[in-house]
């Protein structure tokens, strides 16, 4: 499961460089638009960059726990990962390029993270050893 992360963290880092491109050759003038869009603009541009660092560090560091319990923690804190990535991406695109205007999308996009991170915080903690 390490290196599926570690593929799509490094390939949500290669969509992130491609926006940044994107966002500069579609709005060159920063300076004239309405600096409300620019920041919404900005902001769902850092949340792919945010996604794509949290799959890197689960893709170089997570090791699959061997209590059944901890690796379905660990599963559903991955698929959580996965489905707030992709809302992430949806929301760069409609918020910025379709409604220009803020929607739910990039706060379940959030908040779809925050529960994959939940859920591998719990599912990687450490159980303490049964004695003997």
């Amino acid at each position: 499961m390490s290196w599926f992360h570690l593929v799509i963290g490094l390939l949500l880092f290669w969509i992130f460089t491609v926006t940044g491109q994107y966002m500069r050759a579609d709005f060159p003038d920063k300076g004239d638009m309405d600096q409300v869009l620019r920041i919404l603009m900005r902001s769902r541009h850092i949340y792919i960059l945010l996604s794509s660092l949290i799959h890197i560090v689960l893709g170089i560091y997570l090791v699959l726990r061997p209590a059944l319990v901890q690796r379905i923690f660990q599963f559903l804190g991955s698929v959580l990962l996965v489905v707030s990535s992709g809302l992430l991406l949806w929301a760069f695109e409609v918020e910025t390029y379709q409604t220009q205007h803020y929607t739910d999308i990039s706060r379940w996009g959030l908040y779809t993270a925050l529960a994959g991170v939940i859920a591998h915080l719990i599912g990687g903690l450490k159980l303490p050893s049964k004695a003997a």
